[in-house]
């Protein structure tokens, strides 16, 4: 008995081992080693034998760091805007798609094509279509009488706007598709019975659809969440974090810091802290779930 429970035990260890060593080797021991590159004034090129101790300084000199301040105020504001639009936004298109609309196989399509096509190849052609001078898009405002078209990428007040724009209609198909797959599991007699009792469309929508997509919502709230405080490959293409640094982000920042100045320690404790803002961010969301998600 004890044999067949050992050999049982043994074959699931050997399922798991590959996953686990991938885990360790490229995320534990990375995590491990960021915690220590952020204790040390680290050299590149001279390895432990050049390297200081400082312990605390480089975290708290990132927080004196008028880049990371206005890279996280700018995560906050796509996390406060760009995310709530982006979910309405497609909750709506997939409720549409859901319904009887002509070509909704090609919409679906369309819709998605941009989140699996290469991010610097759409950001570059994106950035074409808002250029201040020769993009269609102030073309086409300046043929129906605005002569002041904003400057979008090269405006203080225009580049994270815009850039919010990309971000938002590059990954509306995926979460299009997330919604679709949870309206679909809802039952039909559901909206029969609420028609039965004079429901109108809207009234269906907001007392029958919104809550039982809730836990997707929930989802997309999360991943959506992670995402945006991620962004960098649109930044690095699109602005470089410019003009100033009204379009810099926490992670362009802590690529700046490492691959740039080579500031490995204050990279360091930068990314612990984005780690640490993230994990603050999701557990809220996790707490507030309760309030409003049915499951």
């Amino acid at each position: 008995m004890q044999i067949h429970r050992f050999k049982e035990h043994f074959a699931g260890y050997m399922f798991i081992l590959p996953s686990l060593i991938g885990f360790t080797a490229f995320m534990l021991y990375p995590i491990i080693y960021s915690i220590f590159l952020s204790l040390m004034d680290w050299n590149m090129y001279q390895g432990f034998g050049g390297s200081t101790f400082v312990g605390l300084d480089n975290y708290l000199e990132v927080f004196k760091n008028e880049y990371f301040m206005g890279g996280l105020i700018n995560n906050i504001k796509l996390l406060v805007f760009a995310v709530p639009i982006l979910l309405m936004l497609a909750l709506t298109l997939a409720h549409l798609l859901n319904s009887q609309v002509f070509g909704k196989g090609a919409l679906r399509t369309v819709y998605f094509l941009p989140y699996i096509t290469t991010i610097t190849a759409t950001a570059i052609v994106f950035a074409a279509l808002f250029h201040e001078e020769l993009g269609p898009v102030n073309g086409f405002l300046r043929s129906i009488g605005i002569e002041n078209a904003p400057r979008w990428l090269g405006s203080v007040e225009w580049s994270l706007p815009t850039i919010s724009i990309f971000w938002v209609w590059r990954n509306l198909g995926y979460c299009i598709l997330i919604f679709l797959a949870g309206l679909q599991a809802i039952s039909p007699s559901y909206y029969e019975a609420a028609e039965i009792d004079g429901a109108s469309g809207i009234q269906k929508f907001f007392r029958i659809t919104m809550p039982l997509v809730s836990p997707i919502t929930f989802f997309l709230a999360v991943t959506m969440a992670i995402f945006s405080f991620s962004m960098f490959a649109e930044v690095k293409v699109m602005t470089e974090g410019g003009p100033g640094t009204s379009s810099y982000t926490i992670v362009y920042h802590i690529y700046k810091e490492a691959f740039e100045r080579y500031d490995m320690g204050y990279a360091s404790a930068a990314s612990i802290i984005f780690f640490i803002i993230i994990l603050a961010i999701t557990t809220i969301q996790w707490l507030g779930q309760k309030k409003w998600v049915n499951y």
